[in-house]
Order: structure tokens, then sequence, then C-alpha cells
């Protein structure tokens, strides 16, 4: 498959909160299949710079478009540390939900590729973290978006679930995906761009 090209535009953006300025002036391009990390202290803003691209927190200054044209919460899927996972629903309820949603076939197979398979129907207030995480990442396999905000993303995953993730970035990348990550962890040890928070 010809992976379509795209072109993330960040130009001079800024957020304030509280009167209380959080980032200022940070400008980049990314292209399909390219990957930012973020980089900084706890509070330098890495969480906030996410929040607000995917439109959760509004921008005080700049700009951010897609393709040449007004960049649209549509475009993003953001995996935080808030996972939003229902405690009485099981992982099988959870997934088939989100599928309906996104109209995305054969999501069992997210659920074997992910390890998922003993506890699919187990109430998600049982999971382990890293359970939780590995549904919330087949969340955003499922949701087909083109440009992943990544924060922390691989602070409750073990070994192998932090290989298997970086096969699935590695995919989304070279389907013609975006990617900007936050991560202490530099676990992909390859990035187009990174750009340090605190600075």
């Amino acid at each position: 498959m010809v992976a379509e090209m795209n072109k993330l535009i960040i130009s001079n953006l800024s957020c304030h909160r509280s009167g209380n300025e959080i980032f200022k002036n940070i400008s980049f391009n990314l292209n399909s299949g390219e990957i930012c990390l973020l980089t900084g202290s706890n509070g330098s803003g890495k969480t906030t710079f996410l929040r607000a691209l995917a439109g959760l927190l509004p921008i005080s200054f700049g700009s951010i478009k897609y393709n040449n044209a007004q960049c649209l919460n549509d475009n993003f899927y953001i995996l935080g540390h808030k996972l939003g996972i229902k405690d009485e629903i099981t992982p099988y309820e959870d997934l088939l939900f989100w599928s309906s949603i996104y109209e995305y076939e054969n999501f069992h197979d997210l659920i074997i590729m992910l390890g998922l398979s003993d506890s699919k129907f187990l109430k998600c207030k049982y999971l382990s973290q890293g359970q939780k995480q590995r549904l919330a990442i087949a969340r955003l396999i499922i949701s087909k978006k083109s440009i992943w905000l990544l924060d922390e993303p691989i602070s409750s995953l073990d070994k192998d679930g932090i290989s298997l993730f970086k096969e699935i970035i590695t995919k989304h990348l070279k389907t013609g995906g975006i990617a900007v990550i936050s991560s202490h962890i530099d676990f992909l040890k390859k990035y187009d761009l990174k750009i340090s928070m605190d600075n």
C-alpha cells in the first residue's frame, strides 16, 4: 500500500494557563512517516503541549495546520495518562463499542495481538495497569487517526509490551502516519525531530 503524503505544520505555538506562560513560540513541520520526541523535566509543558495540539486546551498564539488547512481535532488521537477506561465493562465490550464508532473491522485480531485474549471478558477494574495500557493502544489503532499524540506511552508496559508498541508505531509511520511522543525514555532510539520543552 502506498502511504499518503501528509504534513503537519506547527507555527509559533504558545500557551498560557491562569496567566502563566507554559510554552511559547514552538514551530516545526512533520511529514508522513516522521516522528517528533518531546523531552523536558516534569512541569516543563510536555503534556500541556500535546493536549493543546489535540484541541483539549486553548492555544494563546500560533497555528496548527494539516496539509495547509486549519487542522481539525479529528486528525489527532491522544494517548495520555488518563485512559478513560470504565471499570465495569470488559475489554471486549470496550473495543466493540469503539470499533462501531470508528467503523473498524476485526478488533478481535487486536485483542490477540495485544495479549488481551485471556482477560477480554474480565471487567476492566480487575486489569493490571499494563493491561489497561494495552487496551488503550488497541483503541489508538482502532481510531485510524493520522496523527498520534503519545504522552509517556510506555510507562506501564513491560519489556514485551514496549517491543510490541515499537512495532505498532513503526507500522503507523510506514503507512503515512505522524507521531509526536513525550517520553523520559528514548525507547525508539530514532527520531526525525527532537524538541526540549526546557528551552
